[in-house]
């Protein structure tokens, strides 16, 4: 966590009265009765979200209710209800200290709204009106009482036990054909004449998710072999797109092109300076499509496993009552 992060979560902390979870940068307490998480939206991680786990007279919260009050507050931007999770998504980013205000007003008009129509705290997990803590749910942040927690706990260990190894050779072909879409891209768009940025982007993605998804996982092994299948169907792409436009040119066979553009560049036909220069660039953008996907995999990977109690770590002045 680095010192913006850290800022952000302390001052946020003490306006709010809550407590700090460091390991998933998320602020969890109590105001006005009513247990909640104040996170990142899993909706769009650009905002922020308060999530709580509500029920009325034993029944789920009433969905139609919560985004009418959503479509009328100026500081919510969306409301959505997953049984008896409500997460509120606010007009505010996560992580900005400019918008603390923000979150402390929205924090207490939507507190304010939700006693108003006799809401009360529960477990996300059965439902129940019993004493519920804010916890990790394998990576999730989340409100369950502690038979949920212990049950879910276990019938996640049972899962993550239970799963298929990685199959090597199938996530091989899936980032083969994964790539195979973005040679097409490649291909489609620089025809079309458009600056090649979007068709290195959809390489990466499609050749990484092409593994996960025929291979189980996206392990360090397919993160190698989908980077390989990348960085040679990329060229591969490229030059197809070259061979295409010389093939047209010249009225050649499109294999004959293909395997003319070394040649053509030796004989200074085609520039080598700027045929270099677009492969690189088409790489570029390449990366800029691996890097976060391969980042968001190995987080995903990592928060997949965890699953623990949040420990209040700083508790800031007393809760107030709204």
């Amino acid at each position: 966590m680095n010192k913006k992060q850290s800022d952000f979560l302390t001052q946020t902390a003490q306006r709010l009265h809550l407590s700090v979870d460091e390991r998933s940068g998320t602020l969890f307490g109590e105001q006005g009765g009513l247990k909640m998480i104040l996170m990142p939206s899993t909706v769009n991680r650009d905002y922020a979200a308060l999530v709580f786990s509500l029920t009325r007279g034993g029944q789920e919260p009433d969905a139609a209710e919560m985004k009418t009050f959503a479509k009328g507050n100026k500081l919510v931007v969306n409301c959505v209800v997953r049984r008896n999770r409500v997460e509120f998504v606010l007009k505010a980013t996560f992580g900005s200290v400019k918008k603390i205000d923000r979150l402390e007003q929205a924090a207490q008009e939507i507190i304010a709204f939700l006693r108003s129509r006799g809401y009360q705290s529960c477990c996300q997990g059965c439902g129940q009106a019993v004493e519920a803590e804010a916890c990790v749910m394998a990576g999730v942040p989340s409100l369950l009482c502690d038979s949920c927690y212990r049950q879910l706990g276990a019938n996640q260990e049972q899962q993550e036990a239970a799963k298929k190894p990685e199959n090597a050779v199938a996530g091989t072909v899936g980032a083969l054909l994964g790539s195979i879409l973005g040679v097409g891209c490649i291909v489609l768009l620089g025809q079309l004449g458009y600056v090649a940025a979007l068709s290195g982007i959809v390489m990466a993605v499609c050749a990484l998710k092409g593994y996960e998804l025929l291979g189980g996982k996206l392990s360090t092994k397919g993160i190698v072999i989908g980077c390989v299948l990348m960085l040679v169907m990329t060229y591969v792409g490229y030059r197809l797109d070259w061979a295409i436009t010389v093939a047209q040119y010249f009225e050649a066979s499109l294999l004959d092109a293909y395997q003319a553009i070394p040649y053509l560049i030796d004989e200074e036909v085609i520039e080598g300076g700027a045929y270099m220069g677009s492969l690189l660039e088409l790489y570029l953008f390449m990366l800029i499509g691996a890097v976060p996907t391969i980042m968001g995999s190995v987080k995903g990977r990592k928060l997949a496993k965890v699953t623990y109690r949040m420990q209040p770590q700083q508790a800031v002045g007393s809760t107030p009552e709204l």
